[in-house]
């Protein structure tokens, strides 16, 4: 049949759809589906010129497909396009050709031109007959729409197409095969993973993926401005970027759960929206199917089938009763069992009766009885809160063995369940001590706002170690939290998990971010009156309170701890690892913290994360500190936004000046000058001189490196700071160099007199380096005769020191000094040993500081951002290889250098058998002098 063009073929792509009459509001374009809308107008663009066009939209349950065939099918109606639409749902019990039969009336009037053999067809067809004439059928509804093609274009929309019944499939499968040649466009959406009725047809697919979290950030703004962080972070993990899930479970929640002044129900509740589009799912599966589907949303992570089983059997049901779960797409897994979809869980429990939900509690407590609780155990465990008595004695048993989030959601439904209200107060408390555990401060502190105004002694300790541990991370004020910490340190029993330990060194931290001793004091007083202190935690708290005078106890502290754990024999936590990393760190042992700090992130179990915030800030900052500015700068957005998600702004802020440093070091100021006003505010706002010190710092940097930023004087010299402070040590050298460009050189002799009479020279390598670099630029301000024996001195030191930067600073002084001796041989080696040191650092304004001296003594290099021609003498090696290489000559396994850079110990065995050969060693011994030999100090 042939088609003429009609004259507004095309019309559909404009971009400004026109209003209808009626002035009722065109429905929202889902956030992010620009790109998909342009596809489908692409599609009908084709379909008007009378080539025909297929569009079928795939994505899961609620992912907007069906809000995006309804805008394209407003839009074309709107340019004068016949849109014919069907669903395919609650259509099957019409029998054959039931998906059509809401359209009969008007297919039969466009079937009045129809051979009468194909018209009765389609007549008896859409009237239910119970044996239709289906080829004919099929022809007919191709004739029907081609005809209609004639007078201008026509969109079938066919929605949830695999559930259409198997006539009604058959009959989109025949019109889509035919559509080359008519005006005619199919435009269907279906199901992820199931069989749909276009196999072999020609069509064009659109994906309908999850938002990311930028955008379902946006979504659910849009939705509820009040959400508080904490639960949009637990929001968007739950929906994982479904748009119906998202305004779902949002909606669901009470207004003091969105705003966290309430815990979060755990799962969260499905919300009609999910429950009207899926709900119906869940509820026609069979009974026992359901049963162990709301076992199985008990837990967030899944369940072991041995676990499973166990659970089954006493839910009088087998394995074998979610066969039907697992054809619907709903759960899947070998050894452990868990949800599809994450929202399938909120899905399941809100879909449960009553009845079955207490079948699921009471199965799910009885397996963790039966695993967790042994006869000596029994007395102590029968020793139950007034609310749920199963609850509290497994949740008990689950603390006792280290199972924090198991322990949580037992003594969050123990405090539900129970009717007395001193007993709800006891368990929200003890839940609260299990979510600082699993490193939830936010929702500790909502938890622990249930457990308020009772007068139980041991409940009020609680409730006070909570909300002070909880608020140092995410509501910080220096006055406020160390009261609280400090009242938080008192003997006697709390509920739950006993956290003091990890408040004690929250306040030892909050002596050095005040520079007060105080605190720490306070927190090794309270060390000091346990039972048995923890040797790890008692050496981080000296780290902090007097790192210099108490260098010798601390080292002894980690030599102790540390060699056990390097011989294999002990496995210390996490948390004490974190605190061993953390001592390290304040004594400038930066290997060391190094090593500890990726064990500490390795070891940490999922559901043991208190530390974990505390050990990726450290991490970071190791990072800066060793040059590696370029790595800092790609992984802290990331952890920004988890910060923010979690409410952590102590962690945010202290990200955000490791962030500031690596910009300074790079001369980066466009980026740094936003970072610079953040940190100052939040220095001055909440009294932390620490970050206040790294602020100017930062702030001297970008000034001398000739950058113009926000706030940042010209050469203007640093506070000073106490020998405690890990910023003002490492920023002595320029302090003094300060000094000197200001013309203040008693300033810059009592800076040095400082280092002296504390004995800053022992302290560390990095100090050694320092102090004798601060030395021989004194001598060279003075002119004094041995101003070379102490650059040379400063040298030596340097091929111990940990930190490139200072090592590039001395060299650059060195050479810009001898070339004023007119030593010019000298001077080149050591302006080169800088400038390519800087280049590798990407520290662009003393690569060009050091050029520029280069030029001055009669060297040219290749110009600013130009490659480096290789020395065909020497061994090339990639940044990745060389810095695979330096770790490894470190002392560093194969494990822990793939920890650190996120690749295999396999990819690291490989490099460094590549490296071996080109390098002309044979084993991991012979780095060390491979790497010297190659030049690289670093």
């Amino acid at each position: 049949m042939t088609t003429t063009s009609p004259p507004y073929r095309g019309a559909w792509a404009g971009t400004a759809p026109r209003s209808s009459g009626s002035g009722s509001a065109r429905p929202a374009e889902p956030v992010g589906r620009g790109g998909d809308l342009d596809t489908c107008r692409r599609a009908l663009g084709r379909a008007a010129q009378g080539r025909g066009a297929a569009v079928v939209v795939r994505g899961e349950a609620g992912m907007g497909k069906s809000t995006l065939l309804g805008s394209v099918a407003d839009r074309a109606a709107d340019s004068g396009w016949r849109v014919l639409r069907v669903s395919g749902r609650d259509t099957r019990a019409r029998g054959a050709f039931g998906a059509f039969e809401p359209l009969a009336d008007e297919l039969l009037a466009l079937a009045v031109g129809l051979p009468d053999l194909l018209r009765t067809a389609l007549r008896r067809a859409l009237a239910g007959d119970t044996a239709p004439d289906a080829l004919s059928t099929y022809a007919a509804l191709r004739q029907v729409l081609a005809s209609a093609a004639q007078r201008g274009p026509v969109l079938l929309v066919v929605d949830d197409c695999h559930l259409l019944d198997t006539a009604s499939a058959r009959a989109v499968t025949f019109v889509t095969n035919r559509l080359p040649g008519t005006a005619v466009a199919v435009l269907a959406a279906t199901a992820d993973d199931v069989r749909d009725p276009f196999d072999g047809c020609e069509i064009t697919e659109v994906s309908l993926t999850g938002l990311d979290q930028h955008r379902a950030g946006r979504l659910l703004t849009a939705r509820h401005q009040d959400l508080a962080a904490v639960v949009r972070a637990a929001v968007i993990s739950a929906a994982q970027g479904n748009p119906l899930a998202l305004l779902s479970l949002s909606d669901a929640l009470t207004p003091a759960q969105r705003d966290g002044g309430t815990p979060l129900p755990d799962p969260l509740p499905a919300g009609p929206l999910l429950d009207g589009r899926l709900g119906g799912l869940f509820r026609s599966l069979p009974l026992p199917t359901r049963d162990l589907l709301a076992l199985l949303a008990l837990t967030e992570a899944g369940m072991s089938t041995v676990d499973l089983t166990h659970a089954a059997e006493r839910l009088g049901t087998g394995l074998d009763a979610l066969a039907p779960a697992e054809k619907a797409g709903l759960v899947r897994g070998d050894r452990t069992v868990r949800f599809t979809r994450r929202f399938f869980r909120a899905l399941a429990y809100s879909t449960a009766s009553p009845a079955a939900r207490r079948r699921a509690h009471t199965a799910w407590t009885n397996l963790g009885l039966a695993r967790w609780v042994s006869a000596g155990d029994g007395a102590h465990a029968a020793r139950g809160t007034d609310g749920d008595a199963s609850f509290d004695r497994f949740a008990r048993a689950a603390a006792a063995r280290g199972q924090w989030s198991a322990a949580l959601r037992a003594w969050q439904r123990a405090a539900a369940a129970g009717s007395d209200p001193a007993g709800r107060s006891r368990g929200y408390a003890a839940a609260a001590t299990m979510a600082l555990r699993c490193g939830r401060p936010g929702l500790a502190m909502a938890l622990s706002r249930q457990a308020q105004g009772a007068r139980e002694p041991a409940l009020a300790r609680t409730v006070s170690m909570v909300q002070a541990s909880a608020g140092f991370d995410t509501a910080f004020t220096a006055d406020t939290n160390r009261a609280s910490l400090s009242a938080a340190l008192t003997h006697g029993q709390v509920l739950g998990c006993d956290g003091r330990d990890w408040a004690a060194f929250q306040l030892a931290l909050l002596g050095s971010l005040t520079h007060r001793p105080g605190p720490a004091r306070q927190a090794l007083d309270w060390l000091g009156a346990q039972p048995v202190p923890s040797a790890a935690l008692r050496t981080a708290v000296l780290a902090h309170l007097d790192p210099v005078g108490r260098l010798h106890e601390i080292r002894s502290g980690l030599a102790e701890a540390t060699g056990p754990l390097a011989a294999g024999v002990a496995r210390s936590n996490a948390r004490e690892l974190t605190w061993l990393a953390d001592a390290a760190w304040r004594i400038d042992d930066l290997a060391l913290s190094e090593h500890l700090t990726a064990t500490a992130l390795r070891r940490g179990r999922p559901e043991d994360r208190t530390h974990l915030s505390h050990a990726s800030a450290l991490r970071v900052a190791l990072m800066v500190a060793a040059g590696r500015w370029s790595e800092v700068r790609a992984v802290v957005p990331a952890l920004l936004r988890e910060a923010e998600r979690e409410g952590l702004t102590r962690y945010g802020v202290s990200l955000k000046a490791q962030l500031l440093l690596a910009c300074a070091f790079q001369g980066r100021a466009e980026q740094a000058g936003e970072l610079l006003a953040d940190v100052r505010r939040w220095a001055r706002a909440y009294d932390s001189p620490h970050h206040g010190q790294i602020a100017s710092y930062a702030a001297y940097l970008l000034a001398e490196s000739g950058a113009v930023t926000a706030g940042g004087g010209s050469h203007a010299p640093l506070p000073p700071g106490p020998v405690s402070d890990v910023m003002a040590r490492h920023a002595y050298v320029d302090t003094v160099r300060a000094a000197l460009a200001r013309g203040r050189t008693a300033l810059a002799r009592a800076q040095a007199a400082r280092a002296s009479l504390h004995g800053l020279e022992g302290f560390s390598a990095d100090m050694r380096l320092a102090v004798r670099h601060a030395q021989a630029l004194l001598a060279a301000h003075d002119g004094r005769d041995d101003t070379g024996e102490l650059f040379r001195a400063a040298a030596e030191a340097a091929t111990a020191a940990s930190r490139p930067f200072a090592r590039g600073r001395l060299a650059l002084d060195h050479g810009m000094w001898l070339k004023r001796q007119r030593e010019m041989a000298g001077a080149r080696s050591q302006l080169r040993f800088a400038h390519d040191l800087f280049t590798r650092l990407g520290a662009a304004p003393w690569q060009e500081s050091a050029r520029a001296e280069l030029r001055a003594v009669g060297v040219r290099l290749p110009g600013p951002g130009a490659i480096a021609q290789a020395d065909p003498g020497r061994p090339a090696l990639t940044a990745h290889e060389l810095r695979i290489v330096r770790m490894a000559a470190r002392g560093l396994s194969n494990q822990e250098i793939a920890d650190q850079l996120a690749i295999s110990p396999r990819t690291v065995a490989s490099h460094l058998y590549k490296v071996f050969p080109r390098l002309g060693i044979s084993s991991r011994r012979e780095l060390d002098r491979a790497l010297q030999e190659l030049g690289d100090h670093t």
